[in-house]
């Protein structure tokens, strides 16, 4: 039997360019796109694109935290993961009912980057990873961020110490299976757990440790740009770094 290598090769990655469209992403080409990485100035040098997206304007695809094909949506009615919101002595609280072996699972690690369920690693290489919380504190702490308002849609230009800039788009989120906030707010995943212990005072109540930390950058808050838990199963933005 003849085999056409040449047409397998080009329906890999044809299956592959269709998963990332389905996971909202705008890349065209995983193998060939020109993927820079931008030195600022601090710890590790940061992606001049999100995943999922072909310029540094565009949004990208969202994904949730430890999916690391980059293909699981929030609902799944084989392995649910059920959130809900109370109001208990004036304050919010969410309630996360977790049955799913996906986004990390039941007993999640405590920073996911460079790891196996590092979506980022997984559909780029093993030169980038998502950023833990703390390199993602030091991007807000160390660097000017400046809100641009004149292209299709608000970006924010996040300019160094040493001069060099990112451009982080606010690319929303999909928490049950519709997006919220495109193109008006951003949620970025960092790569580290929010641990069980700690929940509470977050605001969550859950059979597990059911969020990691994101970074919302939301132009018309007080604090523009801040961290915050959001549950596990949740889409967002990612925006990988590398130590080389």
């Amino acid at each position: 039997m003849d085999i056409n290598i040449g047409k397998i090769n080009l329906l890999v990655v044809c299956v592959m360019v269709a998963a990332l469209a389905a996971c909202g992403g705008d890349e065209p080409d995983v193998y060939h796109i020109d993927r820079e990485a931008v030195d600022l100035g601090l710890s590790v040098k940061w992606a001049s694109t999100n995943v999922g997206a072909a310029t540094a304007e565009s949004m990208g695809g969202l994904y949730g935290w430890g999916d690391s094909i980059g293909t699981r949506k929030p609902l799944n009615a084989q392995y649910p993961i059920t959130v809900s919101y109370h109001i208990e002595d004036g304050h919010e609280v969410t309630y996360v009912d977790w049955n799913s072996p996906y986004f990390g699972g039941a007993t999640p690690l405590g920073d996911i980057s460079g790891t196996e369920y590092d979506c980022a690693r997984y559909l780029w290489s093993s030169q980038w990873r998502l950023p833990t919380r703390a390199e993602w504190q030091e991007l807000i702490d160390r660097c000017r961020w400046t809100l641009i308002t004149d292209g299709t849609a608000p970006v924010y230009r996040v300019t160094g110490p040493n001069g060099n800039s990112i451009v982080l788009p606010l690319g929303g989120m999909v928490s049950t299976d519709v997006s919220e906030n495109r193109g008006t707010v951003g949620y970025y995943w960092t790569s580290t757990l929010l641990p069980r212990t700690s929940q509470a005072q977050y605001g969550f109540n859950s059979n597990v440790a059911c969020a990691a930390w994101s970074v919302v950058i939301a132009p018309q808050a007080s604090d523009a740009v801040s961290l915050a838990p959001m549950v596990r199963s949740f889409s967002l933005s990612l925006r990988p770094v590398t130590d080389l």
